[in-house]
């Protein structure tokens, strides 16, 4: 009997020739197996061109998701050019088993999304399983009279009035948290250095070192000032999160529901996380009732204490029948993990474009240096002004950086006729962001440049169909006034404290990982004044 050596047995050419067998072998089933799929999926869901009777462009299925959320997140930068030049401005791609019509003209969008408030969200973004326990019940993936009554439980918070009653909450935040930020680095250079006076430059990695500024904005506009104890627990979710996450990006398997049957961790990782979040926020929700009712004993009240955690409502939904459980808990994560994300990306990425752009953020300074915050209610009228420079910074910004490639899928409840193609009711449709915001015309020839100075006189009706940056129609996202707000005053806060600069040879990198788009650089702040408080 021959005896086999486990250390060096798979290094044999024998072992290293069955692997390559198996491995050709594999790839040749899935390459017939995608073929099969893809030639059912087109007899299935036919679309011809209204004159030609020609197929729509359309992506060969390949198993097991399609071109899925790797392909339309992770490498949607480079598939929005890629198939944008093999299949022409109107195509289709298969995310798992759905197809989804690829839109990058603002005539095909508007004939799309002229009437968007009667459009179905594509159940859990068309991501699969993992998606659906994670997030397919959240206020952003659900549709008609389920998404109007969780709408309705949450909205109140994030409207515009409400957004106003927190810009001076949230500039104290972004003052405080840059200011211990600045001393955290300066005390760290002195520890280091031998000079008298380690200097007033300071590096910044926007995606690393202010994360935790959104986090904790949304989570008191969610919870109520938090105490250490639920901090500490919130923060202590965050990795199992991130990596549930990861594998529903990653979809493969897990994203058909009969992976439920197979003994896979992901979900015993999902199904703890889901745990725990429903204990914290029973618990955070007890700790709000409990805060409330001690402010609501006060004879004093001030502006900066009388916001309501918008928990409470959302619980009140529920004990109501406006709303599952599952609804509220699903909300409350897309709106503090998932957007988080998101806005991450709206804060960093003007950031960048003003460190590599002196006279844009000279321009910015001097608009900043006019303001007169001692003045009653000139902070909330600049922050909320759409008709600014910073704000037409931040619109520039998100022009040249979408935060994806590809928006979330939706459909028409009636057949649409796109550049000529008849497409039936209930097709799912994307809008090609980076095809939109960029490479259309309408931008003229300077498209690629950032210059924020486009942006004076074109109004929001001139843009619409033109744009994306909060999606379109009346489903644009719940939090984009809020969101507003932090970003203006972060930006606020370090521009009028600091010289922000990028090297001329650093590379323009983002985080690949990432669904969203973030960078991945840091830029060089150096202080206005010696004191920076």
């Amino acid at each position: 009997m021959m005896d086999f050596d486990l250390s060096t047995g798979f290094r044999s050419p024998i072992w290293a020739g069955f692997t390559l067998v198996a491995s050709i072998v594999a790839f040749r089933y899935f390459q017939v197996a995608s073929r099969v799929v893809d030639s059912i999926l087109r007899r299935k869901y036919p679309i011809h061109h209204a004159s030609s009777n020609e197929d729509l462009p359309t992506t060969p299925f390949i198993l097991p998701n399609g071109q899925g959320n790797v392909e339309k997140f992770l490498n949607g930068q480079e598939n929005s050019v890629k198939w944008g030049s093999q299949f022409g401005p109107v195509y289709r791609i298969w995310s798992g088993f759905q197809g989804e019509v690829v839109l990058t003209r603002p005539s095909d969008i508007e004939v799309v999304f002229r009437d968007s408030h009667s459009h179905q969200k594509a159940p859990s973004n068309n991501s699969g399983h993992l998606m659906n326990l994670l997030l397919g019940s959240c206020v952003g993936l659900i549709s008609g009279s389920e998404w109007q009554n969780v709408r309705r439980a949450t909205e109140q918070h994030f409207l515009r009035p409400s957004a106003k009653a927190l810009i001076p909450r949230v500039l104290a935040n972004a003052k405080t948290y840059i200011s211990t930020m600045y001393s955290d680095r300066t005390n760290e250079k002195w520890e280091k250095s031998t000079d008298e006076r380690p200097g007033r430059e300071w590096n910044l990695h926007p995606v690393v070192d202010l994360k935790n500024y959104p986090f904790l904005v949304v989570a008191e506009v969610l919870y109520g000032p938090l105490s250490d104890d639920l901090q500490r627990r919130l923060i202590a979710l965050i990795p199992g999160r991130v990596k549930v996450f990861n594998q529903v990006i990653q979809g493969g398997i897990s994203r058909f529901q009969a992976s439920r049957a197979l003994p896979l961790r992901i979900h015993r990782e999902i199904d703890a996380f889901k745990v725990e979040w429903a204990r914290w926020n029973d618990d955070a929700h007890a700790a709000a009732i409990l805060s409330q009712q001690q402010h609501d004993g006060k004879a004093s009240k001030t502006e900066m204490t009388q916001l309501r955690p918008a928990i409470l409502d959302m619980y009140k939904s529920v004990a109501e029948g406006l709303a599952t459980q599952e609804h509220i808990l699903q909300t409350l994560d897309e709106m503090l993990f998932a957007n988080l994300d998101v806005t991450m990306g709206g804060i960093s990425w003007p950031l960048i474009f003003l460190a590599a752009h002196m006279d844009v953020q000279n321009t910015l300074r001097r608009e900043i240096a006019s303001i007169s915050p001692e003045t009653e209610g000139e902070m909330e009228r600049y922050i909320l002004s759409q008709d600014t420079y910073l704000h037409h910074v931040i619109l520039e910004a998100a022009r040249l950086r979408p935060l994806v490639p590809f928006s979330i899928p939706q459909s028409c409840p009636t057949p649409r006729l796109v550049s000529g193609y008849k497409v039936p009711a209930g097709t799912n449709f994307i809008v090609d962001t980076h095809a939109l915001n960029i490479r259309d015309p309408a931008w003229g020839p300077d498209n690629t440049c950032f210059r924020p100075e486009r942006w004076r006189g074109i109004s929001g009706k001139e843009s619409r169909y033109r744009y994306w940056r909060f999606g379109f129609g009346p489903r644009l996202c719940l939090g984009k006034h809020v969101a507003d707000v932090m970003i203006k005053a972060l930006i606020y806060e370090l521009v009028q404290r600091s010289e922000l600069v990028v090297g001329e040879n650093d590379e323009w990198r983002w985080d690949e990982e990432c669904w969203i788009n973030h960078p991945a650089m840091e830029i060089k702040c150096v202080n206005n004044n010696e004191s920076s408080d």
